[in-house]
């Protein structure tokens, strides 16, 4: 009978499980269901970045360039993005599939780890908020590095659960996961290590972690910067150097004023991260607030709970605290994705309080009531975006609309060879450069050199802000050639057909 019972609760949990999943998976689906994404300057790096590996055979040590271009991330976001790249033969479309396979993972073993820690009925209810809060969901429809954040913060909290069970060996674990962090945010990966160190004694009296281990951590750590240590090696340590150039205010601006605006700046992105955590929080962060502050006086003082989950509920309910003291030190702006883990941590954080005072006949229609918000709330947004962004052609911001002008030149030169100029607002043109050696490459076996000679194509993204600003780039920089057509599409794409005698002096 026991075995009986064992059994269907196993599969009642895999229902609820795969229910959750789907749920989550909807709106996640938006952009592999319709294929039409957005692919701008940044993903035309990534692919790019990507082509010289999978394509050219060019291992890299590094990844994006950020700072301010001053140091670079690890290369595993460009190694990851390399696998879709290699079983999509270069097409884009693969990174979109990749981001919803992060997205359902992480419910997934949201769900998963949530149930190591806790019971059946918090990690479900991890997951379902997980699988509806609007910034995750978001994550898996845009192509970008720090969204795989997320997912490796579910590590990072499972590790860390055992850590403080007294589990040495996930310390090495824990810290190969903030290793990874870098590869895909610095700055979460940064932030996550300066507090583990903070915390790091509490191993040691609690006799956590032996000093084997902590070196073994160290270690895991050390081996996930091998590629950056070899690069700053090679280059006089512009990594290094540009890392501590981010803590020396250059505009020797130290006045009180500018370091109260800066935290005031803090404030929003912190503030703003929350919100965007869970379904209509803007409205209801009151009795979000009222029920935390409520179940987590509750949660202390209940000496049934194990020891062990209440180390786990005080980091997770105060790292929002300790990230944003870290951060005062920085003497710059911060982004909202620099704290993307915090959204993971909410999650865990109210699935577990939420759970727990659920138990309690007073609180359990304050409980319910914000189940059925953020239920109703993401079944009305999720209908939103099918109706809205699903149709959404895009314009010149997805990569239909500039699949849709690539063909237009293609077509007009009916299989003969032609130049091919792009303006775009970031100026680079890294995405159409892909593009046109990806799709004009495979499907027309040719691709456009920038030249002007003969016919050639000018390919203009009009900027939205300034619609006028291309026309400078007609005056100095493409100056000659005979205009023998103009087209503008659908999109707002401008395809203006030139000609230019190919022995003419320029």
């Amino acid at each position: 009978m026991k075995i009986f019972n064992k059994f269907i609760k196993k599969k009642n949990f895999a229902f609820f499980l795969l229910a959750i999943v789907i749920l989550g998976s909807i709106p996640r689906s938006i952009e592999v269901i319709s294929g039409n994404f957005l692919f701008g300057y940044d993903q035309g790096v990534f692919f790019q970045a990507v082509k010289e590996i999978v394509v050219n055979h060019k291992l890299t040590l590094i990844g994006t360039q950020v700072g301010g271009g001053g140091f670079f991330q690890g290369p595993g976001w460009y190694y990851l993005l390399s696998i879709p790249f290699y079983l999509w033969r270069g097409n884009p479309y693969g990174g979109m599939v990749l981001m919803l396979m992060i997205g359902i993972l992480t419910i997934v073993l949201s769900v998963v780890f949530g149930r190591k820690i806790f019971d059946i009925k918090t990690a479900l209810t991890i997951g379902f908020l997980v699988a509806v809060s609007p910034a995750i969901i978001a994550q898996s429809r845009f192509i970008w590095p720090p969204f795989i954040i997320s997912l490796l913060s579910v590590f990072f909290i499972f590790f860390l659960y055992k850590v403080l069970q007294g589990l040495s060996k996930f310390f090495p674990l824990l810290t190969f996961i903030v290793g990874l962090m870098f590869h895909f945010e610095t700055a979460t990966g940064a932030t996550l290590l300066f507090q583990l160190l903070i915390i790091s004694p509490l191993f040691f009296i609690k006799k956590m972690v032996s000093l084997r281990f902590y070196i073994l951590g160290l270690l895991s750590f050390l081996s996930t910067q091998i590629g950056l240590f070899m690069f700053d090696l090679r280059h006089d340590f512009i990594n290094t150097k540009g890392i501590m150039k981010l803590f020396i205010s250059n505009n020797g601006d130290d006045s009180a004023i500018s370091r109260v605006d800066l935290i005031v700046g803090h404030i929003s992105v912190f503030k703003s991260n929350f919100l965007s955590s869970f379904q209509m929080a803007d409205s209801i962060w009151p009795l979000l607030f009222i029920v935390l502050v409520f179940g987590l006086a509750s949660y202390f003082r209940d000496k049934k709970i194990k020891k062990v989950q209440k180390w786990l509920v005080l980091y997770l309910a105060t790292s929002p605290l300790t990230l944003f003291i870290i951060f005062i030190f920085y003497l710059s702006g911060i982004w909202e994705w620099w704290i993307l883990e915090l959204i993971i941590f909410y999650c865990f954080l109210f699935g577990i309080i939420l759970t727990y005072l659920f138990k309690s006949k007073l609180m359990r229609f304050f409980v319910m009531a914000i189940y059925i918000i953020f239920f109703f709330s993401f079944i009305d947004k999720t209908i939103f975006f099918y109706k809205n962004d699903f149709n959404d052609f895009g314009g010149t911001h997805k990569i239909r609309g500039k699949i849709e002008a690539i063909d237009y030149i293609y077509k007009d030169a009916k299989g003969k060879k032609f130049g091919l100029l792009v303006f775009t607002p970031p100026v680079y043109t890294y995405a159409y450069n892909y593009l046109l050696w990806w799709h004009g490459g495979q499907k027309y076996n040719y691709i456009s050199q920038e030249d002007k000679k003969g016919v050639f194509y000018l390919l203009i993204e009009p900027d939205s802000g300034k619609p006028w600003s291309y026309k400078g780039w007609l005056e100095t920089v493409i100056k000659t050639g005979t205009i023998l057509e103009t087209k503008e599409l659908p999109s707002g794409f401008i395809i203006q057909k030139r000609y230019e005698e190919e022995n003419k002096i320029q």
